[in-house]
């Protein structure tokens, strides 16, 4: 009886600390998110230098934790061109000035301009007699804005394709406005030799024939950001890679967009993984944390890793890489795992017998994220992504109160799980 109630006690302290050390990650992981998503980061991009700014507290919550550096720096120098808008642009239509990100955004590709255009009305005459559009498409229009006028336009796909086609200017336009109900601002790391705005349905002015805009850029074609690298010696040289990129959208004028579910919350992902990974001695692989910059720029960062890694490409067994993980009521989704059946049996069977997940999805192949940088390599390399109210992607509204870490806690403990059992 004495061994007994030993033994129940025994097991009733690992319970109680395994999960007191599940809730230290969730709080860190909080703190973490609220904090690299405030007004002092700038959005994590390219003014004021919030990237810059964000790498170096990256760099010392790895130092925190205990991560080994290779070499002597966690840092990772790459350059990028990018194309800012540190100063708010106009548009206006007559009189009326629109609002920056709220109206409308400027694409920053776009060139520097200060002058009032005429518009080229792109009607559903245009778009449905095959004569009319055949001539539209024949000349060109240097000096003029294309816009579609989709009064009596009743196709949406018609309309939705016109928009996509024309947005590509094959005509050689000054500029396009392309119209979306949904307005999403980018990284641009060019600048191409015409204007693009992309402005709200409801806020096209069908009655003006002229369209005034003012562009300041500030184009850096050198521009140095970072990735970060550590890792914690295993049982094995084989490696288990977490990623994540910490860059976001920045700042267009005085707008910051905080970036907290896209994507504090996967850094917090992979420095929380961190931690509990310190805490083995040693883990059963060689763990590599990484945080990529420039993702939002074209996957740049984690391209730029791939092809400089300071290891073998080939001891990695798996990359696990975070994005978009502050929500999940919704369900969780791992990307890629599909193409590898041990992988995607073995994430099944795991999530059926232990219930960390309502729902759970399996998927083929994507390129939405920085696992795509290595797959191209022949990494197995998997994407975990939670469905939520993920409105606010790519919004000023991507704050740390709309984060609702439904099943944060449950994917450390499936993360870890899978690693001890692939």
């Amino acid at each position: 009886m004495k061994n007994a109630i030993s033994n129940l006690f025994f097991i009733g302290c690992l319970v109680f600390l395994c999960y007191f050390g599940y809730s230290q990650n969730i709080d860190y992981a909080k703190k973490i998110v609220q904090k690299i998503s405030s007004p002092e980061f700038y959005g994590r991009g390219y003014v004021n230098k919030g990237d810059s700014i964000a790498a170096s507290f990256l760099a010392e919550e790895f130092k925190k934790i205990g991560l080994k550096k290779f070499g002597d720096s966690y840092f990772q120098n790459f350059t990028i061109g990018v194309n800012r808008f540190i100063n708010s642009t106009i548009v206006m239509f007559d009189s009326i000035e629109l609002v920056p990100v709220k109206d409308y955004v400027v694409i920053p590709s776009s060139p520097e301009t200060d002058k009032k255009y005429k518009i080229e009305w792109i009607t559903a005459r245009t778009l449905t007699n095959q004569w009319v559009l055949r001539q539209f498409l024949s000349e060109e229009y240097p000096d003029r804005i294309l816009c579609i006028d989709s009064t009596g336009l009743n196709n949406p796909e018609l309309f939705a394709f016109a928009n996509t086609i024309f947005s590509k200017n094959y005509v050689k336009a000054a500029g396009i406005i392309e119209q979306s109900a949904r307005l999403k601002f980018t990284v641009r790391t060019k600048i191409k030799d015409f204007v693009h705005v992309q402005l709200s349905s409801d806020k096209i002015n069908y009655g003006s024939d002229s369209v005034y805009i003012k562009i300041q850029n500030s184009f850096v074609e050198n521009y140095t950001t970072a990735n970060l690298i550590g890792y914690i010696p295993g049982k094995s040289d084989s490696i288990i890679m977490i990623t994540a990129h910490y860059d976001h959208l920045g700042m267009y004028g005085d707008v910051i967009f905080p970036g907290a579910n896209d994507n504090a919350s996967g850094v917090a992902m992979v420095l929380s993984l961190a931690r509990s990974y310190k805490k083995m001695s040693p883990p059963k692989y060689t763990m590599v944390f990484a945080l990529f910059a420039a993702e939002e720029a074209g996957l740049l960062g984690s391209q730029y890793m791939a092809e400089n890694l300071p290891f073998e490409i080939s001891k990695i067994k798996v990359l696990l890489n975070f994005d978009m993980v502050g929500t999940g009521d919704k369900g969780v989704y791992v990307m890629n795992a599909k193409l590898h059946n041990d992988i995607n049996v073995l994430m099944t069977e795991l999530n059926n017998k232990n219930k960390y997940f309502d729902t759970f999805y399996t998927t083929g192949l994507s390129y939405g994220s920085d696992h795509a940088s290595f797959h191209e390599k022949g990494v197995k390399a998997l994407f975990f992504y939670t469905d939520g109210d993920n409105s606010t992607y790519h919004q000023p509204q991507d704050t740390y109160d709309n984060c609702t870490f439904a099943v944060f806690e449950d994917m450390i403990r499936f993360v870890t799980d899978f690693v001890d059992a692939y």
